[in-house]
């Protein structure tokens, strides 16, 4: 009985470490790019989350500028977000040099009509910052409230990965980790960027996983 819950618990890491897709940190500093690993959605659209820094030229401000971009490209090659995303990418930050900038991709609802994913930034002004990225081109970023505090209680790692929904469509969060963290602790994200503990008995529907092949 206990080879066989060793085991059990070994296949659940297991899992958890193949879903968990480590994210790309760089120190922002003069044209410097960094991607995310690629994420697969229904159809086999194919989505990449990158992020540029450089100086802030356009302020004179000698501050380092951070632009994060989402490729998204169709099972043919095509851009599929030509004429959506703006230049300067679909958000932005300045802030002073040296500080980390990371960047996650999580993946897509099942309905392949939204990309999730988690941005942080260290330093003076730091934030995590998870992104719904729909396909239509419109976007809502929310700025995790004490998000850390929450993952030092739980002793959970440093960063967040988005799990999937709920019914209300709120965003569901979990410790980016490859433990049992990530099988042990949820939270819910409300609009305001605040945390809830999620109950065990509560559902909510996992992100999209490809088929394998």
């Amino acid at each position: 009985m206990i080879a066989h819950s060793r085991k059990l618990i070994s296949a659940l890491i297991w899992i958890a470490a193949v879903r968990c897709t480590p994210g790309q940190s760089i120190d922002c500093a003069n044209n410097v790019d960094a991607e995310s690993k690629s994420r697969t959605g229904p159809g086999g659209v194919v989505a990449v989350l990158k992020v540029h820094s450089e100086d802030d030229h356009s302020k004179d401000s000698h501050q380092c500028m951070a632009n994060y971009t989402l490729r998204i490209t169709l099972p043919d090659g095509r851009d599929g977000a030509a004429g959506l995303i703006p230049p300067m990418g679909f958000t932005s930050s300045v802030a002073e040099w040296g500080r980390g900038l990371s960047i996650h991709l999580d993946g897509f609802s099942n309905d392949g009509q939204h990309i999730f994913g988690v941005i942080s930034e260290s330093g003076k002004y730091s934030f995590v910052q998870v992104f719904d990225f729909k396909r239509d081109g419109s976007h809502v970023e929310i700025q995790v409230q004490r998000g850390l505090s929450h993952l030092k209680t739980a002793n959970c790692g440093s960063s967040f990965a988005v799990a999937g929904t709920n019914n209300s469509a709120e965003i569901i969060l979990e410790p980016d980790t490859a433990n049992l963290c990530r099988l042990d602790h949820r939270w819910v994200l409300d609009k305001a960027g605040q945390l809830r503990e999620m109950a065990k008995t509560e559902s909510f529907t996992p992100l999209y996983t490809p088929e394998r092949r």
